[in-house]
């Protein structure tokens, strides 16, 4: 498995992010994308990968648009 990059640092702080506006828990999160809460732990502070399908289900249980997740040019 690939080490996690910057990107994928900049991800989990936007999901996080996105979670907190919603005030769900990791927890919730977990079970609406079927994985642990530990896994989504992972996926915000940048410890694992999300592939693209699992970020298109954490960007639909959040409803938010998928392109909310990406870093922009802005972001710095």
């Amino acid at each position: 498995m690939a080490k996690a990059t910057k990107i994928d640092k900049e991800i989990g702080q936007k999901i996080e992010f996105h979670r907190l506006l919603k005030r769900r828990s990791r927890k919730w999160l977990g079970d609406k994308i079927e994985r642990s809460y530990h896994q989504v732990q992972n996926y915000e502070y940048g410890k694992n990968r999300v592939s693209a399908s699992t970020l298109l289900a954490i960007a639909e249980a959040l409803k938010a648009p998928i392109t909310n997740f990406f870093p922009n040019k802005n972001d710095k």
